[in-house]
């Protein structure tokens, strides 16, 4: 027996269909309530009048055809009218010669209406006549709808409804009607003019209009807001067809009914005003249908084609619409209707058929059903308003399907929206939970993933600059298999987290068969000897005879066993781990434990996943491992201080085997002695500031194999007596995270009495974020690294620092020799410019000068250009030398007073920095005087520094030339206070005082370090 399940979507529309259908006939075919005109004359006298009737002036009018008669001409014509039934085309008639009347053409319309109420504020309405008219009462003009005419040049189409507005004095009107159509193929007049109280027509065109002002604004409105979505979102081509689809149905409602586009812009022009109406009408089908094809997928190419050709009709006609004039396109417009039924007919079955074959593709069934209700409304909207156009149907009921339409619509963009709004929200969710499972993921891996990699590296990096001559080849096999072991378990870690996404994705697969135990322990053992030597563990195997063999997946059991003694080396050390075998009726047993504990053990099955990870202080092995052995249809169990871990696994049957008790022992060593290491070249020392015995001995390792001096400190204090030592390294790496004080404090004391170029400082810091890095820089750092150590980065780094020091401190150098090198000649031209001037006046006198000037070029010369600091007194030689000179060339006018502590000749000053101030005080103080005067010197020590004062109470300077005496631009003494000045500034950081009074003298002092 088959059950017919009733769609009750598909008969609520169906019901509809038939409800729409009855109404539409029941307007169309219902009796008549009002009189029909006969003979051309409208018998009102047995109609009963009421506030609310509105009668339509249908039935016979006279029509005087090719005539354009004013009611005057009519009474003079002697030419007979023929009847025409109104509404209705007048190329249906026949004219006076007997030959039907074209469509193109014009003609008048007479009614005689009579018994109408006296008194009364009447009006009649004419909605739609072809395309010019001109209407007359009682003899009176009473409005028109552009300009009737004889011929197409005299008129002017328009067809524009309107509404004339009269006070009835007598029981009789005359209604004269000039009709004129150059343009459409049929003409006359199309729907109903009405009669009726002014108040009531004034009403209904009131709510007419109204309405539709309501419903343009909310398509407009719908239109721009998808366009407005379309811009913003991507340019998605769904948002833009909305857009033109409610734009466009907001050019039809003002283009049609009321025409309010005529009525609210009388100055557009017909064919503009005609194209909008028309392009929108047939542009809205092509875009419905676009939509469904959009919305509703699926069908073969062939049928699809076939089901699109309505439309591709009708757009090839909206091109038409918009490049030809109304006559041309209007030609063929009765039958582009039915083709556009036929798109609203052929979208209508396309999302049918997709509902009644449940191919919902990514849309919801009720999504179906609304999209199915908006194409069925306006496949009936359409057939409304042809059915307005040519039978008496309601326009009000032609609008309110069209709000219909509005609603449903805006029911489904809501619905649609509301659907996209929720799967937003949970893909949002999705990608929160996954962001929050990825970082939890890189959390728990990241370090297992780094450790074994950074060991390759540093183990190939100190397999690398080891020197070939120093190692033997047991040393070097013994770091391969380092490197080999390391990788081989960073190779299993790798697989554990492939592992662990499969285990989500479930899609695992697990191999079960006979697996012999003593080989899996034997390859365990081996590859993770190194690590159990390292850390002073011993690895002992017991095993029973009928324990050897499990039902187990061999691959993944090996895996299992890397993952649990891993995780057992790195919780101790020092002690001896036991692998025991031991059958327990059709189980077998593995145990890895340290000592024998009672303590309550906990299974690790199913039921106590969710909390792997937080027993296993976040281990992915040991996460991967549980899922494994469950998988392999065994249990693996952890006590509670995670001493022993206990795996239970199914036994397989295989004979012979002995009691087996081995221990292995691990030859390989973790690393080397740090006194074994080369000590370098002692070409730089470097100071390393850290607590952690890792970075030491990595750094160690690296550094000292490059050729570097290494020293280490564990605190600031150790720091400080390192420094004060006097042994000043050439570079500080420094912890950021030393206890107690922090690297960056280290940092600011060092900053306290070495510069940035003397003392380099590298910091060491667990990440690099911009607030690390301004950290370091604000504390007085040069650069930084970030752990993991790596060793390239480290080498590139110091090197750099180091470079830039010494190319620092030899520019410098440069600089104060190129400083020195300006003052040498200056000196030679004073000397040799005196001599010279005594050599015609006192030739014995100018010898004596050359035997003074030989001695001071004597002392000058020996002055090593790259020599930073010379003792005190060479210096004071080269003053002396100098005011002999001078005191030969002024006689009595020169008076030089030396005032220096003997016990200070023997500390360091830079050549040349006191001379120049002595030889300025003598050429540009005393000298400038007519009566001359005295030059004096103090050098003397004040705690650790030493003052040197050079007085004179020459001519002396305004305050203004004593502020702008250092300036380069001044040159008026030469150049040798701005060098004295320059090489103050290097040497501490400190430019010489100047104090001068114009008449009275000049004082400079300044101070340097004593040393």
């Amino acid at each position: 027996m088959t059950v017919i399940r009733t769609d009750r979507f598909l008969l609520g529309v169906g019901l509809m269909t038939m409800l729409l259908a009855l109404v539409v006939v029941l307007q169309i075919g219902g009796g008549r309530e009002t009189p029909v005109a006969k003979q051309g004359t409208l018998e009102l006298a047995d109609f009963s009048w009421t506030s609310h009737t509105i009668i339509p002036l249908d039935g016979e009018w006279e029509f005087y055809p090719e005539q354009l008669l004013s009611p005057q001409q009519i009474h003079l014509t002697h030419i007979k009218p023929i009847m025409m039934q109104v509404p209705g085309n007048w190329d249906e008639a026949v004219i006076n010669q007997g030959y039907p009347m074209s469509g193109k053409g014009y003609g008048t319309y007479r009614l005689i209406v009579r018994n109408v109420p006296q008194g009364e504020q009447l009006a009649i309405a004419k909605r739609y006549v072809r395309f010019a008219d001109a209407m007359y009462l009682d003899g009176q003009l009473m409005s028109r709808s552009g300009l009737p005419g004889t011929s197409a040049g005299s008129y002017k189409p328009r067809n524009e409804p309107y509404t004339i507005y009269f006070h009835t004095e007598q029981a009789e009107l005359e209604i004269v009607l000039q009709v004129a159509n150059f343009d459409f193929r049929s003409g006359g007049i199309y729907n109903s003019i009405e009669l009726g109280y002014a108040s009531q027509i004034e009403k209904r065109t009131m709510i007419q209009s109204g309405l539709e002002l309501f419903i343009m604004g909310i398509v407009v409105i719908f239109g721009l807001l998808f366009f407005y979505l379309y811009l913003r979102l991507h340019r998605d081509r769904i948002q833009l067809l909305y857009a033109l689809f409610f734009l466009g149905f907001a050019v039809i409602v003002v283009t049609n009914g009321e025409r309010l586009l005529l009525q609210l812009a009388p100055g557009i022009p017909f064919e503009f005003a005609f194209k909008m109406k028309y392009a929108a009408v047939y542009g809205v089908s092509v875009v419905v249908s676009m939509i469904t094809w959009k919305l509703a997928p699926g069908l073969g190419q062939t049928i699809r084609r076939w089901l699109q050709l309505p439309s591709v009709l009708l757009a090839l006609y909206v091109v038409l619409i918009l490049i030809s004039p109304f006559r041309v396109y209007s030609s063929i417009q009765e039958g582009m209707y039915s083709v556009n039924l036929l798109s609203y007919a052929v979208a209508f079955a396309v999302i049918l058929h997709h509902y009644v074959m449940k191919k919902y593709e990514s849309k919801s069934r009720a999504q179906l059903q609304l999209l199915i209700t908006c194409i069925w409304l306006m496949l009936v909207n359409y057939v409304l308003g042809i059915l307005v156009t040519w039978y008496p149907v309601s326009q009000i009921l032609l609008n309110c399907t069209t709000l219909v339409i509005l609603s449903v619509f805006a029911v489904l963009l809501i619905y649609q929206y509301v659907r996209a709004y929720d799967a937003m929200q949970r893909l949002t969710q999705q990608l929160q939970l996954s962001d929050k499972v990825k970082d939890e993921f890189l959390l728990l891996t990241s370090h297992e993933l780094n450790s074994p990699l950074h060991s390759i590296i540093h183990l190939s990096r100190s397999l690398l600059g080891t020197s070939l001559r120093r190692t033997n080849e047991t040393e070097i096999r013994s770091k391969l298999q380092l490197i080999r072991n390391t990788s081989y378990r960073m190779s299993n870690l790798v697989n554990d987290l492939i592992d662990m996404s499969r285990f989500r994705d479930g899609n695992m697969k697990i191999g079960v068969g006979t697996v012999d135990l003593v080989s899996c322990l034997s390859l365990v053992t081996e590859v993770l000897g190194f690590l159990a030597t390292g850390k002073g563990i011993v690895m002992v195997r017991r095993l029973e005879p009928e324990a050897r063999y499990v039902m187990a997946d061999e691959s993944r059991l090996l895996q299992v066993l890397y993952n649990l003694v891993y995780h057992m080396i790195g919780q101790h050390s020092h002690r001896e781990l036991v692998f025991e075998c031991e059958r327990h009726q059709e189980r077998v047993r593995i145990m890895l434990r340290f000592e024998a504990h009672t303590e309550q053990i906990t299974p690790l099955g199913t039921e106590e996943r969710p909390d792997l990870e937080s027993m296993y202080n976040g281990s992915a092995g040991l996460s991967v491992a549980a899922e494994l052995v469950s998988m392999m249809g065994g249990q693996l169990s952890v006590n509670d201080a995670a001493e022993s871990i206990q795996i239970e696994l199914p036994s397989a049957e295989v004979a012979g085997m002995e009691n087996v008790i081995e221990t292995a022992v691990s030859q390989e060593k973790l690393g080397e002695d740090l006194s074994g290491l080369p000590s370098g070249n002692a070409s730089a020392a470097i100071l390393i500031a850290t607590t952690d015995l890792v970075d030491m001995e990595h750094l160690n390792t690296l550094l000292s194999t490059e050729g570097f001096q290494v020293s280490f400190a564990d605190s600031d204090m150790e720091v400080q007596s390192l420094l004060a030592s006097g042994k000043l390294p050439d570079l500080v790496i420094v912890d950021a995270m030393l206890p107690a004080v922090t690297g960056y404090e280290v940092c600011k004391q060092i900053r306290l009495e070495f510069s940035q170029v003397d003392l380099p400082v590298l910091f060491i810091n667990m990440r690099s974020t911009p607030a690390d890095i301004e950290a370091c820089i604000k504390a007085g750092g040069n650069d930084f690294i970030t752990r993991p150590l790596d060793a390239g980065e480290i080498l590139v780094r110091v090197h750099t620092l180091l470079g830039m020091k010494r190319l620092v401190k030899e520019a410098a150098n440069n600089e104060m020799a190129f400083l020195r090198s300006q003052i040498k000649p200056h000196f030679l031209y004073n000397a040799l410019g005196t001599i010279m001037s005594l050599c015609f006046t006192d030739g014995p006198r100018a010898g004596e000068l050359l035997g003074s000037f030989s001695r001071y070029l004597r002392i000058l010369f020996h002055l090593d250009n790259s020599e930073e600091l010379i003792p005190l007194s060479k210096e004071m030689e080269l003053i002396q030398a100098y005011v002999e000179i001078e005191q030969e060339r002024f006689g009595s006018r020169l008076q030089v007073k030396l005032d220096v502590d003997r016990s200070l000749y023997s500390c360091k000053v830079m050549p040349l920095l006191i001379e120049p101030l002595v030889e300025n005080a003598i050429r540009h103080g005393v000298s400038k005087k007519i009566d001359g005067g005295t030059v004096r010197l103090y050098i003397q020590k004040y705690e650790n520094r030493v003052q040197v004062v050079v007085e004179d109470d020459g001519v002396g300077m305004s305050p203004e030339q004593a502020a702008s005496i250092l300036d380069r631009s001044h040159t008026e003494q030469g150049i040798g206070l701005q060098n004295v000045q320059r090489r103050l500034k290097h040497l501490n950081g400190q430019a010489p005082v100047i104090q001068s009074e114009q008449g009275h003298g000049t004082k400079i002092t300044f101070e340097f370090p004593y040393q």
